[in-house]
């Protein structure tokens, strides 16, 4: 059995994001896992909804996917680093400080997207993760996201 997704932990006030939010009935509800080879991975399957041209996915879904494995991988690295138990304790939250995403090719429709993360960097509440998102096994995209820990002042 899988790890259970770090967003699965999220306080109920600061998970409505409309990319990995549990509580956003209508939003992509991403899910970040930690890997035995201590990387993390999110999948995704567009819908037609998520088309940009006709066979081809829109470039701001890769981006949001790149976007929430970044934060939910900065979640898991900053929790493992304290030794916090999201199960028990509840999820460290992130919110993106930085993202830059690089298209490498268009993002075939009808594919599973998996987007893989390598932390690169914890340093206090800012987390740098590096990501690659391919589909089929071929890289559509690369990103990197620099994630500082939420203030108190974002939950409800």
């Amino acid at each position: 059995m899988s790890e259970p997704a770090i967003q699965q932990f999220y306080d109920e006030d600061l998970a409505q994001c409309f990319g990995c939010g549990v509580h956003n009935p209508a939003g992509h509800r991403f899910s970040t896992r930690w890997l035995p080879d201590r990387t993390t991975e999110t999948r995704f399957t567009p819908e037609p909804e998520h088309t940009a041209i006709r066979g081809f996915v829109y470039g701001g879904v890769v981006a949001s996917l790149i976007d929430c494995a970044g934060t939910g991988s900065a979640a898991l690295a900053a929790g493992r680093e304290r030794g916090v138990d999201a199960a028990t304790d509840g999820a460290l939250r992130f919110v993106t400080g930085t993202l830059e995403v690089r298209y490498e090719r268009p993002t075939p429709m009808g594919p599973e997207l998996v987007c893989s993360g390598t932390i690169a960097e914890v340093r206090g509440r800012k987390v740098t993760v590096e990501l690659v998102v391919t589909a089929e096994g071929t890289v559509v995209a690369r990103g990197r996201v620099i994630a500082l820990e939420a203030p108190d002042t974002m939950a409800g």
